[in-house]
């Protein structure tokens, strides 16, 4: 075992309602800023930085793969090179499988290079197409150069997606487990996240100023992270597909729990549960029925809450910024998820309004709410993204069951936020 953890640093400024971390790609090592998402399972890089034909250590495969996310999707071959962490301790991956982004729906990581899959096995297929390079004249040996033309489109990808099913399938070992399966690290890491949105306090503030903000710093720990989970919250997951978990009820404070409706029927083969923890998620986004409780509840507390929340929304949807100097977030209610732990018992985790109502998001003054309604043609589940995750530490168990656990411990940030 070479080390017991790796601490990564993670920033919140690249990816824009994500965070990166840093990687080293191939002999010439070159740097990329990589979106953690525990929410995929896939490495996969773009071209602006990394260029292959100057790897050395490339190897090349006869897989492709396509991958389509809520918002964003992309294509292209499946190579394999040598991988470095931003680490005092010059850890490597050798031959590490890496998809290299070929086509891609705009903005799918941002201003980031790729994307880091914290996910299962299940969410990082590849087809093997050598039938199709073989096809070819003259035949080809290899995925990359990548053969094939794909409009840059979220329905091309689609297209493409449903293209390669009736290739050979071959899962490819996520980077996470490989590091694991290679004794670099035990089977963990932790997310220490302190925003959803970057945060923004004046006017002209350059990337490196964004960065440098407190706020928008966090810690990727992946091993053992060296504190206690006695006193913590542990709920459990329930399938190796996303870090599905079984989501309870859902209670704002001072009113009775909503029961969160089961996952529907025609969705349990593909979707397994009916909430997901999602690190590469901004929002929480709630199933339509808790939805429109906690609006409801709101209204009860106070009928204007719910005109702010439309104030914002209208505002998003027009690409403009909501400022409210009267929005006073200390009179807004906690709201609480309550999981299934790890013998079905009730476990609670709790969110603030600092967390769903982000100050200074994106710029000075600006607010945004970041609960969403059930998302068009998604089913009955919950997506937790960073809203939970920054309310806690939060530590990915995968080594104590089969399917793993997830604890939720106090923060070991200090409160900054304004």
């Amino acid at each position: 075992m070479t080390d017991k953890r790796i601490v990564l640093p993670i920033n919140l400024a690249l990816g824009i309602g994500a965070y990166t971390t840093k990687l080293y790609i191939g002999s010439e090592q070159v740097e990329v800023n990589v979106m953690i998402d525990t929410g995929s399972s896939t490495l996969a890089i773009d071209l602006n930085k990394y260029q292959p034909i100057n790897d050395q250590y490339l190897s090349t495969t006869t897989l492709a793969q396509a991958v389509v996310y809520g918002a964003g999707g992309w294509a292209g071959p499946v190579i394999k090179t040598h991988i470095g962490l931003n680490h005092s301790q010059s850890i490597q991956l050798y031959n590490a499988p890496i998809a290299l982004v070929s086509a891609s729906q705009q903005h799918s990581f941002q201003q980031a290079d790729g994307i880091w899959g914290m996910a299962y096995h299940h969410l990082n297929k590849s087809y093997d197409v050598s039938a199709y390079l073989k096809q070819q004249s003259p035949t080809l040996a290899a995925s990359y150069p990548w053969p094939f033309t794909i409009e840059k489109n979220a329905t091309a990808i689609k297209a493409f997606k449903k293209y390669l099913r009736p290739f050979p399938e071959q899962d490819i070992t996520p980077l996470f487990d490989d590091f694991e399966e290679h004794e670099v690290v035990p089977n963990q890491f932790t997310l220490i996240t302190q925003r959803s949105v970057e945060y923004i306090p004046h006017q002209g503030m350059s990337l490196a100023e964004i960065e440098s903000e407190p706020l928008n710093q966090g810690q990727f720990i992946i091993g053992d992270t060296g504190i206690s989970t006695e006193q913590s919250k542990t709920i459990k997951v329930l399938h190796d597909a996303y870090y599905n978990t079984h989501l309870i009820s859902v209670a704002v404070d001072g009113f009775p729990a909503c029961k969160a409706p089961p996952l529907d029927a025609k969705h349990l083969n593909s979707f397994f549960s009916n909430s997901i923890i999602d690190s590469g998620c901004s929002f929480l986004v709630l199933q339509q029925q808790l939805y429109q409780y906690v609006v409801n509840c709101l209204q009860q507390i106070d009928a204007s809450f719910v005109s702010t929340i439309e104030a914002f929304k209208q505002a998003f949807q027009q690409g403009k910024d909501y400022q409210n100097a009267l929005l006073d977030i200390d009179l807004w209610p906690d709201l609480t998820l309550n999981f299934a732990g790890p013998r079905d018992e009730p476990v609670a985790l709790t969110i603030s309004a600092k967390q769903y109502w982000q100050s200074h998001a994106k710029g000075p003054n600006n607010w945004m709410f970041m609960i969403m309604n059930q998302l068009p043609q998604w089913p009955d589940q919950t997506l937790c993204g960073l809203p939970l995750i920054n309310s806690y530490t939060c530590i990915f168990d995968r080594s104590n069951t089969r399917l793993g656990q997830i604890h939720w411990t106090q923060s070991t940030y200090d409160d900054q936020s304004p």
